[in-house]
């Protein structure tokens, strides 16, 4: 085989490079669609051509995701709807109800909270025949003044940090006496608001020459995940909004010059929020104390912000686990009896289940009929950063382990999404694991995708930098 550093490779890699360099390369970047991401330090708006398209795109699919994407079509809709109403009605904390919903049929081990009789027939108004939680009217028993019993236990598990948008635009609507249409557009305006300062947030991040290739990706995710992400009513939409700013300040903390206090109360808060929406994504905590990895001079006050910061959202997560999630989310398919079994069974012969997700990985067994396809892009887009991560690094010990830290979170998951839907969804018989959705990874792309993206760069780099070692070192003539 021959040697990857031979001399007939050399004279080819630097034709390349230098043709990409100067050539196709620096007007693609730096002329093209995704020019220079130049930042305007007096406002927190971009203000160069590159990125003023970036944004242009992602308000555009929000704006037409809004406009036609009609109500009841998105994921679990109706339940989030519910959850948010309850909260604002008192019910913080879900209990038992007796009406049933087009998700959970079980009346006698349903669980949700008071929802406002206006949310209960816009909801009924826009039935799509989708299964998205819509409550059967019918089997509502329990009502007082213009409020009545909801069940969505799919949703109760989730604590308020997950509805924050949502919850801001139904408390607005209530305060200027408005609709149900208007509160829940309203809301999709303000998660769409959340996805656009996020985007901005990412350029900013990644503002300098040194990292433009990081933010012409960081576009590219910005524009792919704009639909129906940046604005479906749903927790999804809030983590897909963050997850874009943490990949990248992973990518500052590796690959910029420094890493200050503010960079890690935004790091801190981000992790925070994504770990306390969504349980699945408790490891991205892990990737809160990488700074002080790479930073070893790193000040006082930047670790106390890291360690307490990871500390508190530790603790805020012990405590909605320890009240708000006793009970089961799909009764109808997996009761809360068999819940705590499982529970039991994944403690005793964690080696059981391992098998099971192995399996449900091999087969790509998804939810529906589009899904297989999907995970083989995100199986193969975690296998590529995991050997891009080795090859690269394998003489950098630091990056090495910060890169191989940020994805072992990744796996920790996909393992924990993997827990949930076998533990609360796939019924008894089944093999593998039934229930998943590609939906759930989509958080973990941007980061994946940023490490692949800081490997090949770093590889680039060493391919650059070789030639010119060998000719500074060989002999004269």
């Amino acid at each position: 085989m021959t040697d990857f550093t031979s001399d007939w490779c050399i004279p080819i890699r630097a034709i390349i490079i230098v043709s990409v360099r100067h050539g196709v390369g620096v007007w693609f970047c730096d002329g093209g669609v995704m020019c220079s991401y130049s930042i305007d330090r007096n406002g927190w708006l971009p203000r160069n051509r590159g990125s003023i398209i970036v944004l242009v795109f992602v308000m555009l699919c929000g704006v037409l995701g809004i406009l036609l994407v009609r109500p009841g079509t998105t994921a679990d809709v109706w339940a989030h709807v519910y959850r948010v109403d309850a909260m604002l009605n008192g019910d913080v904390l879900a209990r038992p109800v007796r009406a049933t919903s087009d998700y959970h049929h079980d009346a006698m081990r349903n669980m949700g909270g008071w929802v406002s009789g206006d949310v209960i027939a816009f909801s009924l108004v826009n039935d799509r025949d989708y299964v998205s939680g819509l409550v059967d009217p019918v089997s509502i028993t329990t009502c007082y003044g213009r409020r009545c019993e909801v069940p969505f236990n799919n949703t109760a598990v989730y604590p308020p940090f997950a509805y924050l948008p949502q919850l801001a635009a139904f408390a607005v609507g209530r305060l200027l006496r408005s609709s149900t249409t208007i509160q829940f557009y309203l809301a999709e305006i303000l998660q769409l608001g959340v996805y656009f300062a996020s985007v901005c947030a990412c350029l900013r991040l990644l503002s300098g020459n040194v990292l433009r290739w990081f933010r012409w990706l960081a576009g590219l995710l910005a524009v792919w995940m704009a639909m129906p992400f940046s604005f479906m009513f749903s927790p999804d939409s809030t983590l897909a909004a963050l997850s874009l700013p943490l990949a990248c300040l992973m990518v500052r903390c590796v690959e910029g010059n420094r890493f200050s206090a503010k960079d890690c109360v935004v790091l801190v808060s981000i992790s925070g929020i994504i770990t306390l929406a969504k349980f699945a994504y408790a490891p991205f905590l892990l990737m809160v104390l990488l700074p002080m990895a790479v930073y070893r001079r790193m000040d006082i006050r930047s670790r106390l912000i890291l360690i307490g910061g990871c500390a508190i959202s530790v603790l805020l997560l012990l405590a909605w686990v320890s009240v708000g999630t006793g009970f089961a989310t799909n009764p109808s398919r997996v009761s809360y009896v068999e819940v705590v079994r499982r529970r039991q069974e994944l403690l005793a012969a964690p080696q059981l289940f391992l098998l099971r997700m192995l399996y449900s990985v091999i087969r790509l067994q998804g939810w529906s009929w589009w899904e297989p396809p999907l995970l083989l892009l995100f199986w193969t887009l975690s296998i590529m950063a995991l050997t891009l991560t080795v090859i690269a690094w394998r003489k950098n010990r630091r990056c090495l382990l910060f890169w191989l830290t940020a994805w072992v979170a990744a796996a920790g998951c996909v393992m924990l999404i993997y827990v949930a839907v076998w533990m609360q969804f796939t019924l008894d018989g089944q093999q593998g694991v039934i229930g998943i959705n590609s939906r759930y990874f989509l958080p973990l792309v941007p980061l994946l995708a940023m490490q692949c993206a800081a490997a090949l760069q770093s590889i680039r780099q060493d391919i650059v930098n070789k030639p010119v070692t060998s000719v500074l070192r060989s002999p004269a003539p």
